[in-house]
């Protein structure tokens, strides 16, 4: 958070480029007022005036406001002498540390912000460390703050940003959220099932079931896994809203046969023979489906596969095993309270569904021409939405470690989002850095060459400081103004405010804006008349009373002469710098311990958040200096990629898987493809909804896709299985009885996946909507695409019939 300002003091000079040396090299050889306003300007003009290059590059923008922060700096306190003599010798010292040393703290443009870098010992992997450091380091923060504001009655604010703060608001509101989201689900799916049932014991029994089922499920992550990231961390939604499944099968299939007045036997009978086959194929299909992400890159999405997967199968084995014995109790139960059966048998299905069905299965032309058109317009919506690579978008709004990053944008011009390149040797590590600074992405590079100046580099600058500090040395007695030369000084200061304003045009044609804004805090903006011309100021207190201000100009040079001049005698020093010369502190910044290897930090400029292009032009900037690059800009880049290839296999993986179980299941490849067409048609509308509704795909959603295929096989799976098992013209009855379980089961789902748009975290809240909008419209293609195509099938089959 600072320069090394000692280490500066003893070799400044060295540090000087060869060029600026030249420009400047007058500056530091006579302390009087006026030859150091001379050679200021002098040099002012040879570095900046008349050359188009002067601040064409970033490095060089910085320079100039430096230089410039010196000169507003000299020019408030030759204003301060002159009108009120009285000012601390400090002040004047560190005038004169600014104008050799420049800004020692990394301070904004406005000097209203400050950075300060802290570097972990542990990395974002570390989950543990990255919360309870976090923590422990903003704890030290708010005390620090606190106290400063208390004692100096100041507003000062600091909070921290970048990945480590990040990752841990991701982890600690992720988990947050997932746990009244999870409530949300549980009274929401209890509260579906209890109207829907018109009871209250079943549905309790699933609800038990299922915390049965995902409590197998924690045990068993526990041990495959150890421990939860912010992407398994929501498998307990997932597993609510699709293990609820499940048990909605078997309740619904039993419920009905009982109310149909069949004993308990053979009413869990019927229903494991009508139902209980689907249930099996939809639960290893879905399992199947998830498992398919373990060949994914991101230990994310593999880890992802491996919970769900996992404990869809853990939550399958309660229900079979769990669930029948607890409806058994519930009607023994039932019985002894009911002695003598007085209830009717009745239908409890969803006729109207039944209904529906069989009207789209006997208008079957009209049920699939008009399927066809929706999808083909809703894949062409699909064809139109486009990808958020806006990872901001996805986190928590209104925390301080996001809120942090646009305040480093705006008031710094660059990301603290750096990429750091390893190199092999000082001079690698120097070229790096110079070939980083000339890049256009590029907003700042730090690197040890910063201190280490090449040998050569150093050989050449050695002559041109000797003859410096000959110069000084030879400096003679101050020189105090009097009347003869006073003129001499305002000639210099309106010299100087030329300059500045011809600097001022210079960068507002240029775009400068940085360089522009701070002339425009030395002479005044042209456009904004509330803004102040200093160094005009400072002349008008010259001339309306010329002997006070002569007075104050030369307690100012006695306060300051002496101290540049040893300053600049300090700084002059021509003995070499080698690696063993530079200070700890730079060494172990910028090489290991060994120092065989180097560290070079590149400040992109821009917002690569919310600039997708900048992003690709940075990262690929960077791929072209160097093969050993990493930082979170490669990294994100890399997790994009990954996401959408691992994502694209997945799913192809995922169709296959589910076809081969189809086939295997119902012995016939023709009643596979037929239960993945409302699938496969199912992804397409979901995507093109999405795009309808205004969503984006980004790297939370488009996880919903392989998932999706999984989830959405379910439905298709039940239908086909009734179907085949009630025999053709069954279609009324398959959709009232069946279809009433899918329709909880789809409605269940979407409520698991709904209550994730609760979640403060708000990438859970993107892939909560996408799979709401996902299982409903495998629903809706279920209902509708497959008993057209039932209906074309036993057309056919009747036809052949008849032949």
């Amino acid at each position: 958070y600072k320069q090394e300002v000692d280490f500066l003091r003893d070799h400044g000079l060295l540090l000087v480029k060869e060029n600026d040396l030249e420009n400047m090299e007058d500056v530091f050889t006579d302390p009087d007022l006026i030859p150091l306003l001379t050679h200021i300007n002098d040099g002012f003009e040879k570095e900046y005036i008349g050359t188009e290059e002067s601040i064409s590059t970033r490095e060089k923008e910085d320079q100039a406001v430096m230089f410039l922060d010196g000169i507003q700096e000299w020019v408030r306190l030759m204003h301060a002498y002159s009108v009120d003599g009285d000012v601390a010798s400090d002040a004047a010292k560190q005038a004169v540390d600014k104008l050799l040393m420049g800004e020692p703290y990394f301070l904004s443009y406005d000097k209203e912000a400050l950075i300060l870098n802290a570097v972990p010992n542990f990395t974002v992997m570390d989950i543990d460390k990255m919360v309870s450091g976090t923590d422990a380091l903003q704890g030290i923060l708010d005390d620090a703050v606190e106290a400063f504001n208390r004692q100096n009655e100041t507003r000062v604010s600091a909070g921290l940003t970048g990945m480590i703060p990040l990752g841990r608001d991701e982890m600690v509101y992720s988990q947050q959220s997932l746990g009244y989201t999870s409530l949300i689900a549980f009274a929401a799916i209890l509260l579906l099932l209890i109207v829907s049932f018109r009871m209250w014991t079943a549905p309790l029994f699933a609800l038990l079931n299922l915390a049965v089922g995902l409590i197998w499920a924690t045990g068993i992550v526990a041990v495959l896994i150890g421990q939860l990231n912010a992407m398994t961390s929501m498998y307990s939604v997932i597993l609510i809203g699709l293990g609820i499944d499940f048990s909605i099968h078997i309740i619904s299939g039993f419920t009905e046969w009982r109310a149909l007045g069949k004993p308990v036997d053979l009413a869990l009978e019927e229903t494991f023979l009508k139902s209980g086959k689907g249930i099996l194929t939809g639960g290893v299909t879905t399992a199947a489906a998830f498992f398919s992400l373990v060949i994914s890159s991101s230990r994310g999405m593999k880890e992802m596969g491996i919970v769900a997967s996992t404990g869809l199968l853990a939550i399958l084995m309660a229900t079979f095993l769990l669930l029948p014995a607890l409806l058994v109790i519930r009607e023994r139960l039932k019985d002894r309270k009911q002695v003598e059966k007085t209830a009717a048998p009745r239908d409890i299905s969803f006729q109207f569904l039944g209904r529906a069905g069989e009207t789209l299965s006997k208008h079957y032309p009209f049920t699939i021409v008009a399927a066809v058109v929706l999808t083909v317009l809703l894949v062409i919506s699909a064809s139109r939405i486009t990808f958020d690579q806006n990872y901001m978008n996805i986190e928590p709004e209104g925390l301080t470690s996001i809120a942090l990053q646009d305040t480093i944008l705006d008031k710094f011009d660059m990301s603290m989002d750096y990429a750091l390149i390893i190199a092999d040797g000082v001079d690698e590590s120097r070229r790096l850095a110079e070939q980083a600074r000339a890049l256009g992405s590029v907003a700042m590079t730090e690197d040890i060459s910063l201190y280490l100046p090449s040998r050569e580099q150093q050989e050449r600058r050695i002559p041109r400081i000797r003859d410096i500090r000959r110069r000084m040395a030879a400096v003679g007695q101050k020189v105090p103004l009097d009347g003869g030369t006073f003129s001499q000084l305002m000639d210099e200061l309106k010299r100087m405010e030329m300059n500045v304003m011809e600097l001022q045009d210079m960068a507002f044609l240029g775009g400068q804006d940085k360089v522009e804004n701070k002339c425009g805090a030395v002479v005044g903006s042209p456009g904004e008349p509330q803004t102040k011309n200093r160094i005009a100021e400072l002349m008008g207190v010259l001339e309306t009373d010329r002997a006070r201000a002569t007075a104050g100009l030369n307690a100012f040079q006695e306060d300051y002469a002496r101290y540049f001049r040893e300053s600049v005698l300090r700084m002059s020093s021509t003995e070499r710098i080698a690696l063993e010369d530079l200070p700890s502190s730079v060494l172990d910044r910028y090489a290991n311990e060994g120092r065989t290897q180097f560290l070079v930090t590149v400040f992109p400029q821009g917002n690569m958040w919310k600039n997708a292009e900048f992003l690709e032009r940075f990262t690929d900037d960077m791929d072209r200096l160097s093969p050993k690059v990493t930082g979170m800009p490669s990294v994100f880049r890399a997790l994009i990629e990954v996401i959408g290839r691992d994502g694209r296999n997945a799913v192809l993986l995922t169709v296959v898987v589910v076809f081969l179980l189809l086939w295997l299941d119902f012995r016939n490849p023709g009643y596979a493809v037929l239960g993945m067409v409302p699938l496969v048609t199912g992804l397409f509308w979901m995507v093109g909804l999405m795009h309808l509704v205004g969503m984006q795909l980004d790297v939370m959603n488009v996880e919903g896709l392989p998932l999706i295929l999984g989830i959405g096989i379910d439905d298709g799976v039940h239908i086909i299985h009734r179907w085949r098992s009630e025999g053709r013209g069954s279609v009324r009855v398959v959709l009232s009885s069946t279809g009433k379980a899918i329709l909880l089961t789809s409605l269940t789902t979407m409520l698991a996946f709904g209550s994730m748009v609760f979640s403060v975290w708000r990438g859970f809240g993107s892939l909560g909507s996408a799979m709401f909008i996902g299982v409903g419209a495998c629903f809706l293609t279920t209902v509708i695409i497959l008993p057209g195509i039932i209906g074309m099938v036993e057309r056919k089959s009747s036809g052949s019939g008849k032949k």
